[in-house]
């Protein structure tokens, strides 16, 4: 009887342990795993992101705001400056409609190439889709939906360090 008692207690310890066990680094702090340890060891320098929440409401202001965007693409690196999130929440979205493609397909084409070369990052407000009638399925794949643009915007700032302009 004794024997099962001092077997469970050990085996209690040695999970214990287990548990607590990691990788530690030359100051003595403990890390969950490799990964972890590498990552304090060899930080990567992540440059801050921007954010911009964009409503606009006709095809030449879009024009404009990707114009911007466009003229970035000979300056910009974004691994040294960061990377910029477009969140769309206006009456913008229905030109990226797949019905208004013949319409607008500059305007589409040259925002798929901006997102591509990643200059930029587009994302639809689908709380304004749903308002304006625009089904998920009614964009082009390349643009990220996200359920409502205040709060992607505030997950950005606060989770990925974007700053808001």
């Amino acid at each position: 009887m004794r024997g099962g008692y001092y077997q469970k207690l050990v085996s209690l310890w040695l999970l214990f342990f287990v548990s607590l066990s990691g990788f530690a680094d030359g100051e003595g702090s403990l890390y969950k795993n490799q990964a972890e340890l590498n990552q304090k060891s060899n930080p990567e320098i992540v440059a801050p992101g921007y954010v911009f929440g964009v409503t606009v409401s006709s095809a030449q202001q879009l024009d404009a705001v990707l114009d911007r965007a466009d003229s970035l693409r000979e300056l910009f690196n974004p691994a040294q400056h960061g990377r910029i999130a477009i969140v769309l929440h206006g009456d913008e979205l229905q030109l990226f409609q797949k019905n208004s493609l013949s319409i607008n397909r500059s305007i589409i084409e040259r925002a798929r190439l901006l997102d591509e070369d990643q200059i930029i990052d587009i994302k639809a407000c689908q709380t304004r889709m749903r308002v304006l009638n625009i089904q998920q399925s009614d964009l082009p794949s390349f643009i990220e939906q996200v359920p409502f643009a205040p709060v992607e915007i505030e997950r950005l700032r606060t989770e990925e360090s974007f700053t808001q302009l």
